[in-house]
């Protein structure tokens, strides 16, 4: 009887380092690191655009209006800005974030250029159209960030 449980406490230890090698050790997913420096770097980009998006919400008026050339003015002025600070925020991004960010950045860039080539034409639906696309993915750049804590 004592070289049974003997054996059979042998095979069961066995039994256990078996099971515990094949098991993955559980990965958890590395939130993004910056340093505090980096994040206060980050969060004046992201003002900047935030308040660059803001005044995005000028250009519906002036189509409405059919202010051709001050939304024209509009794109090429203050909007001017958005592609470089942009840009700026999207490189002090960690890797995995600046590829999307980048991408993102240049959909907004292909909208305003769409809104530029409406006032050309005088056409206020297709203006419409890509102000609406551009305020989306500028808002999906945007979430892309960091966010301030509270």
């Amino acid at each position: 009887m004592m070289k049974y449980r003997s054996v059979l406490s042998v095979i069961l230890a066995a039994i256990a380092v078996f099971l515990v090698s094949c098991s993955n050790p559980t990965s958890t997913a590395k939130a993004p690191t910056y340093t505090p420096q980096q994040l206060e770097q980050i969060q004046d980009y992201l003002a900047d655009v935030q308040e660059l998006r803001d005044r995005l919400l000028e250009i519906p008026p002036l189509v409405q209006k059919e202010r051709w050339v001050d939304v024209q003015s509009f794109i090429h002025g203050p909007l001017g800005e958005l592609r470089f600070k942009m840009g700026k925020l999207a490189r002090s991004l960690e890797p995995n974030t600046q590829k999307q960010a980048l991408a993102a950045a240049q959909e907004v860039f292909e909208h305003l250029i769409l809104i530029d080539e409406a006032t050309q034409t005088r056409d206020s639906r297709k203006a419409f159209k890509n102000y609406n696309e551009a305020l989306k993915d500028i808002d999906a750049f945007l979430t892309l960030a960091p966010q301030p804590s509270a």
